[in-house]
């Protein structure tokens, strides 16, 4: 039975829909024209249908192969539109607002199901394991990536940190992110005092998948390069500040380490936000450079294992 898959954004939402399309098969997935080319990757897809800056959703639903079947990832209005304009059965994701929206204000609400296990729950699929867009071996040797970028400011762990870190691995390093954030690479680098790092800021993904999957291993915060990494079977460390990875946004299946400092005020936002609810950031700059350390080396040297710290 063939399926649409909708999900436009953003980058590591898209990415914790490849067990979806992989459990699937035969796939048509809906995505945003930048994100396309990833999703190509994605096993279980036979077409990609992009979605361009500005398009209509009765234009969009006009290119859409004929399926058997929608499931609607992204519970959007735009989303809504397009199942009804293909008129098939349709599944929805649950996004457990109100939940997510207790656990932010009041810290008691249980937090809802990995984000992977929600659109698994939506498309009817058990998960299979990861990597799911992996191509080749998992990598023994190689570089360490670090990924400083995040879309909102409060997930960011402080630049002084990511270039203390840089100075403390032992053999390469390469620092990932997207176009937009060159200038922090090129600060990161700077500050480290090393003048061997390689540096990736691209627009689209080519060099950033080929780069992560010849890497060891990626520290990151909670953004989108972290699950990309994850789908790809990469370990990772991942620093989590203003959101938590028991509110569902840690990789599926683990691979790695995610870090935090336990405060009374975690979670203070269900994405993360402009500036600090309470002015100090505490949450990202207690969390120290050797404690990260120690969780790369710690990965490096055993191998894949997941557990909150």
């Amino acid at each position: 039975m063939s399926a649409l898959v909708l999900r436009f954004s953003s980058l590591g939402d898209v990415v914790l829909a490849a067990g979806v399309t992989a459990a699937l098969g035969d796939v048509v997935f809906g995505t945003s024209a930048a994100l396309a080319p990833l999703v190509e990757r994605f096993e279980g897809v036979r077409a990609v249908v992009a979605l361009t800056p500005g398009e209509s959703p009765w234009s969009f639903a006009r290119r859409l192969p004929p399926v058997d079947r929608v499931i609607d990832l992204q519970g959007s209005l735009r989303s809504y539109a397009v199942c009804m304009l293909v008129n098939q059965p349709t599944t929805r994701i649950s996004k457990h607002g109100l939940r997510r929206r207790a656990r932010v204000a009041l810290k008691v609400a249980p937090p809802p199901l990995n984000v992977a296990e929600r659109y698994a729950e939506a498309a009817g699929v058990r998960l299979g394991p990861t990597p799911w867009m992996r191509r080749g071996p998992i990598a023994q040797s190689g570089a360490v990536a670090l990924a400083p970028g995040a879309a909102h400011l409060t997930k960011r762990w402080p630049e002084a940190r990511w270039a203390a870190l840089a100075r403390g691995v032992q053999g390469p390093v390469v620092l990932l992110g997207g176009e937009a954030e060159a200038p922090l690479l090129a600060r990161i680098a700077e500050a480290s005092g090393r003048d061997d790092l390689s540096l990736i800021a691209e627009r689209g993904f080519e060099r950033t998948l080929l780069t992560l999957e010849r890497c060891r291993a990626l520290v990151a915060n909670d953004s989108g390069l972290m699950h990309l990494a994850g789908a790809l079977g990469v370990p990772v460390v991942g620093l989590f500040g203003p959101t938590t990875p028991e509110d569902g946004f840690w990789v599926w299946a683990g691979q790695g380490t995610a870090l935090g400092v336990e405060l009374p005020c975690r979670p203070c936002a269900r994405f993360g936000g402009p500036r600090c609810p309470i002015g100090d950031h505490a949450c990202m700059e207690e969390l120290g450079v050797e404690r990260v350390l120690a969780a790369l080396g710690e990965i490096c040297s055993a191998g894949a294992g997941s557990r909150p710290r």
